[in-house]
């Protein structure tokens, strides 16, 4: 995403690089200097960004203002979610973004979907390796949240890492879970509610917790498994 979008002249000189030909390092580098905007730059992710919402606002009246508003408001970085009541609107909206990318110099492609109708309206080269076949669609990870494409649900793997029983262990734990939905809330808060109790009482940082909390954090971990 980051090679589609060009440096300006002016600011491709903080992108030097010395190259020398045929890895003959006893022969005089040359010097080059990088034209796209490149990964491990700081930078990056913004500029691309915001190509891609300036390139909803350049194409809207083409694509519509549907399709325009996908690309500005429903993609973060490369991943993009949106949710339509039916079939129709998904086979539309599906087809535009799709179109709008690609006169932008993007690729909007790994298409996933819940529905047959709207996989198959789409060009083979833009649907997900794992939906070529609709009998088996297949679990994605979209924005760190797993999502069945067969039963439409989402899902959350069982991955947090066991901590010691310290009030440190404890804040690593409870903080390690990836929830910006808050579909586990009623979960997490328990966890949350024995942090909090460890801090009212200032329990210490890397000593076992208390025997009276112990049972409860015991029991909070349990329920991960």
């Amino acid at each position: 995403m980051f090679n589609q979008v060009l440096v300006r002249p002016c600011d491709r000189d903080f992108l030097r690089f010395l190259w020398w030909e045929d890895g003959n390092l006893s022969s005089a580098p040359k010097e080059y200097r990088i034209k796209v905007h490149i990964f491990g730059a700081a930078s990056s992710p913004g500029v691309a960004n915001y190509a891609l919402k300036k390139a909803a606002d350049v194409y809207e009246s083409k694509y519509g203002s549907d399709a325009a508003d996908f690309v500005r408001n429903h993609i973060y970085v490369d991943d993009g979610l949106i949710s339509v009541s039916t079939v129709e609107e998904g086979v539309s909206l599906a087809k535009r973004p799709i179109e709008l990318c690609k006169d932008a110099g993007f690729r909007l492609h790994k298409i996933v979907a819940n529905n047959e109708e709207v996989l198959k309206s789409l060009p083979s080269s833009s649907v997900a390796k794992g939906c070529k076949q609709w009998s088996t669609l297949p679990t994605e990870r979209t924005l760190g949240i797993l999502w069945d494409a067969g039963s439409d649900a989402f899902q959350f793997s069982s991955c947090v890492r066991e901590r010691p029983s310290t009030r440190r262990g404890v804040l690593s734990m409870v903080n390690s879970i990836f929830d910006p939905l808050w579909f586990l809330s009623p979960y997490v808060l328990n966890g949350k509610k024995i942090l909090q109790h460890l801090c009212t009482n200032e329990s210490d940082w890397d000593q076992p917790i208390p025997t009276s909390v112990e049972q409860k954090w015991k029991q909070w971990k349990d329920q991960n498994t």
